[in-house]
């Protein structure tokens, strides 16, 4: 799902997400408006991201967060996050580390098979600011330190 909701708006790959479209777009709703969206995060909450990325891409954040004031950028799918760093170390190359300051998360861990990994859902649309990069060696990753912010303007 996410894969194919990063496509969207892509004029390259307009066709692969068109055809998605049918049951894509019910099935985003109703996460978007199951009874479980409206949970505001308590401020100051730390999530964990995994994932894998380019060097170039870890370049890209960066010089990002290098840059005053700090460019807003945003989630554009449904993300997957823990609180467990220990679950989100497991994966990739990068270590994100996002704290919130104000956001709409899901928290998914009653309603997974696999309740221990403490899964939390962003929501598309987050915004977050890059505050930092940093290589550490002894995790043989990049951790790469988010700022999630609510924003409607």
């Amino acid at each position: 799902m996410n894969e194919i909701m990063r496509l969207i708006g892509s004029e390259a790959h307009e066709q692969v997400w068109r055809s998605k479209v049918r049951t894509l777009g019910p099935f985003c709703l109703l996460l978007w408006d199951n009874p479980f969206s409206s949970k505001l995060a308590r401020p100051g909450t730390i999530l964990y991201r995994g994932a894998t990325m380019s060097g170039d891409l870890i370049t890209s954040f960066k010089n990002s967060c290098s840059k005053d004031p700090k460019p807003w950028h945003s989630f554009q799918a449904f993300t997957s996050c823990t609180r467990n760093p220990d679950i989100a170390e497991q994966f990739g190359n990068v270590l994100f580390i996002m704290k919130i300051r104000l956001a709409f998360t899901v928290d998914l861990s009653e309603l997974s098979k696999y309740s221990h990994e403490e899964e939390e859902l962003l929501l598309p649309g987050v915004s977050f600011t890059i505050d930092r990069v940093a290589f550490h060696k002894d995790k043989n990753k990049y951790l790469i330190y988010l700022t999630l912010q609510q924003r409607h303007n």
